[in-house]
């Protein structure tokens, strides 16, 4: 976990060669900053790296006696090609952000450019995505990839898929599960906007799979954090199994009042069965049981 507003770039590069003795997850949690030689170097040095919705990661120019080095930016940005990271992905902010400035960027902005790496990417084979960088060449973003990966949930994990983009939240859907709930997973989708407003016009939500059908005109809706509501179903005890080892298509649809257009997610679960059996085997939990 890092909340560190900056450090000296060799006692950095000293912490990063010693993470490579094993697989770190560098994590920026809600509130917590990590800036300059944190983000650039020993966030990046992690094998798996993931910001909080409401972290922020920060770079800007190396220095020696408050001017710009170009020779340690080249550090940098070689420091993150050796981690998977785009040289670009560092040098074009860390060239052009002044030593007295900083560039800060949101969980967005690192999975955008690829500077993130989830867990369970290998997994399911979801391979290296840079949406921000492909729109900023061409003016477009790729498609998004139907592979789920691995987030820390809570005090457990969830499988998520980004249906929309590999680096938005808007209609992310997330597979967890709840110790004090047992036998029963939960698929959910986030949606931008307030969940009183959603609440009033969601009708039912419906989840269509090749093996099995769900539905529910009384579906879970909660106000995750001041942007997101989360709209979910349960998957019960007798259509688990079915979900994690049998099913390959699956569409999420929650149907609204008029004038409202039905809202929902399309993909497939058959790469990825080994981060959904992952995060149904790992909960969260709470800390007082």
């Amino acid at each position: 976990m890092l909340d560190i507003p900056g450090g000296r770039v060799h006692e950095a590069l000293l912490i990063s060669k010693a993470m490579k003795t094993r697989p770190f997850h560098t994590v920026i949690p809600d509130g917590a900053s990590c800036a300059s030689a944190c983000a650039s170097i020993v966030f990046i040095a992690g094998k798996y790296r993931t910001m909080e919705s409401f972290g922020r990661f920060g770079q800007h120019s190396c220095s020696v006696s408050g001017v710009p080095d170009p020779e340690c930016n080249e550090v940098l940005s070689q420091h993150a090609v050796s981690n998977g990271v785009s040289h670009g992905s560092v040098a074009a902010f860390v060239t052009y952000t002044d030593p007295s400035d900083m560039i800060w960027f949101s969980r967005e902005d690192i999975d955008g450019w690829g500077i993130s790496h989830y867990p369970g990417s290998e997994a399911s084979g979801f391979e290296k995505s840079e949406p921000r960088v492909w729109r900023a060449l061409t003016g477009k973003v790729p498609p998004a990839q139907s592979a789920w990966r691995l987030d820390l949930w809570k005090n457990g994990w969830r499988a998520f898929n980004r249906p929309s983009s590999d680096a938005e939240r808007e209609l992310q859907l997330n597979q967890f599960c709840v110790e004090h709930i047992p036998g029963t997973l939960f698929l959910a989708i986030e949606i931008h906007g307030p969940s009183e407003v959603i609440a009033d016009v969601a009708l039912r939500v419906v989840l269509l799979t090749d093996a099995f059908s769900l539905e529910t005109s009384d579906p879970m809706i909660w106000q995750e954090d001041e942007l997101v509501t989360m709209v979910a179903i349960p998957i019960p005890n007798q259509k688990v199994l079915s979900w994690l080892t049998e099913v390959s298509q699956y569409e999420f649809r929650i149907d609204t009042k008029a004038p409202y257009d039905p809202i929902g997610a399309t993909g497939y679960l058959s790469g990825s069965r080994e981060n959904l059996i992952f995060a149904a085997n790992n909960c969260d939990y709470r800390r007082d049981n």
